[in-house]
């Protein structure tokens, strides 16, 4: 597990490569909104990760919520938006999807993508996978076509996620897939998409309510 030196040493890194970005155009990049520097004050972009709008002011990589002036986002969640930020190049979403197995250096975390993301979500909607669907409109999700239920949520404006849920019968168990659009690697790297489909995870859990 990351210390508290690792998220300070992580933070810092992604302040720095920040600082050296065209602020303006990384927002049209990412698909944020971009508000110019005026009166003195840092120009910041609007970046929304699982429906929380976060404010991230340029160059210094000040990240604060939109409507929370008063409470701190965590280490993690500054590290997650700059990430998203910095990493975004623009490609536009492709026709299909791939698996995090497919994702470049996927290997290194499919073991904690299994324990943090599948498993949380297989045992709480996997009975039932119709009760995703109240807590994933909330996230700002849809339902999609593919299994016998599942939902596509935005992560970040241009990391949608897909969750694919199987029922099971006498047969086999209930099943979890979960679904990345192709270019979800111009926009994160592997460690934050784990992050990433982790918290969502944990916050539909916590709308639907523990069983």
């Amino acid at each position: 597990m990351p210390t508290q030196e690792d998220f300070e040493i992580a933070l810092a890194l992604a302040r720095k490569d920040l600082a050296q970005r065209d602020a303006a155009r990384q927002a049209g990049l990412a698909g944020v909104p971009w508000t110019p520097a005026t009166g003195g004050a840092e120009g910041y972009a609007e970046v929304p990760f699982l429906g929380t709008p976060y404010l991230i002011r340029c160059p210094s990589g000040d990240v604060s919520y939109k409507d929370d002036r008063d409470k701190e986002p965590a280490l993690w969640e500054k590290i997650l938006v700059l990430h998203y930020f910095s990493t975004s190049d623009g490609t536009p979403l492709a026709g299909d999807h791939i698996s995090f197995k497919e994702v470049r250096d996927a290997m290194l975390y499919l073991p904690t993508f299994e324990k943090r993301a599948v498993a949380p979500l297989l045992g709480r909607f996997g009975g039932n996978p119709e009760e995703i669907l109240e807590p994933s409109k909330r996230l700002g999700g849809r339902r999609d076509e593919p299994g016998d239920c599942s939902v596509t949520i935005p992560a970040f404006p241009r990391v949608p996620i897909t969750l694919v849920f199987w029922k099971g019968d006498e047969e086999f168990e209930a099943r979890l897939t979960i679904l990345f659009n192709r270019t979800v690697v111009r926009y994160l790297p592997a460690e934050d998409i784990v992050l990433s489909t982790q918290m969502m995870a944990y916050r539909l859990i916590g709308m639907a309510g523990r069983k």
